[in-house]
């Protein structure tokens, strides 16, 4: 438990950390860590390819019709091998960016688990694991529709998506809004329930760090440390455990790039009250006891 001295810094330090700022900008690190591939199947179904990029990695596709796809870590990417059909279809489970060839004859069609997304020719990023509560896509030029979603409740709708526009399906609202903080601009609920799935356009979405992970770099925006270390696990390949809900609400702002995971934490532990324990690809994080000393503020961290 945390001692009741040490309450009021905390909350203090939790006001001062939404305006940290760490341009972590060491040279050092991750040498290699973006990884790249063109059409190499990691396994095959009949007429069909599937990709895994395992975590920890990211890896890029040349699909048959000379579209790319950038793809995020545990990342699985299935498509047709030679596009002979009518449309161009890729199933996706995790998260891809997207660059598609324009061919009005052949429409590109990308299926989640959630919902289908037709493309005119574009880039968007498109963020759908099965076992995460939120699908998400985000267009960054061109023009996306949303098809094949159905709400109980409502009839299905084909929703269009401008660029700087992020759509996202919502399985479990209270546990979004608990995590992200992040105001809903357009709603559709099937049900008055906060239990209900919901349907969010947000409008005016500066896309940079959202698709920034596709050049190896990770941008947080007053993202609660909870919710960044959801991405850590991703692109460490690790697992992190908090033992203290008190560390998790802290919320950073910033940039990493070539810093390995140990190198994060500890940047992260220069700014705010924590210790951590690493064994192997496990992380425990818990509440530094010393925690009054831990001032906050805006600083600035740059390596040599």
């Amino acid at each position: 438990d945390i001692p009741r001295s040490f309450s009021m810094p905390l909350k203090k330090l939790y006001r001062l950390a939404a305006a940290i700022m760490i341009p972590l900008l060491l040279a050092g690190g991750l040498a290699g860590f973006f990884i790249t591939k063109s059409l190499i199947p990691a396994g095959s179904n009949g007429s069909f390819t599937t990709i895994f990029s395992p975590g920890g990695q990211k890896t890029r596709v040349t699909l048959p019709d000379n579209s790319i796809v950038w793809l995020n870590a545990k990342t699985t990417l299935r498509y047709a091998s030679a596009f002979k059909e009518s449309q161009r279809s890729v199933y996706l489970d995790g998260e891809a960016f997207f660059d598609v060839k324009h061919d009005s004859q052949h429409p590109f069609i990308v299926k989640t688990s959630a919902f289908n997304i037709k493309v005119y020719g574009t880039t968007f990023n498109v963020k759908a694991y099965k076992e995460e509560g939120v699908t998400e896509a985000t267009l960054v030029k061109g023009k996306i529709s949303i098809e094949g979603l159905y709400l109980k409740g409502q009839n299905s709708d084909e929703y269009i998506i401008h660029p700087n526009e992020t759509f996202r399906y919502i399985k479990d609202q209270a546990t979004f809004k608990k995590a992200n903080e992040v105001p809903s601009v357009v709603n559709k609920k099937a049900e008055e329930s906060d239990d209900a799935p919901l349907v969010e356009i947000a409008e005016k979405v500066d896309v940079t760090p959202i698709v920034a992970w596709k050049d190896g770099k990770l941008i947080i925006k007053d993202e609660s440390f909870l919710t960044l270390s959801h991405k850590l696990e991703q692109w460490y390949n690790v697992k992190i455990h908090f033992e203290d809900k008190e560390v998790q609400e802290i919320r950073y702002t910033g940039m990493f790039e070539k810093e390995n995971i140990d190198q994060v934490l500890k940047y992260l532990q220069m700014l705010t009250p924590f210790e951590y324990d690493m064994k192997l690809n496990e992380i425990t994080i818990r509440y530094q006891k010393n925690a009054e000393n831990k001032k906050g503020g805006n600083v600035e961290i740059q390596g040599k």
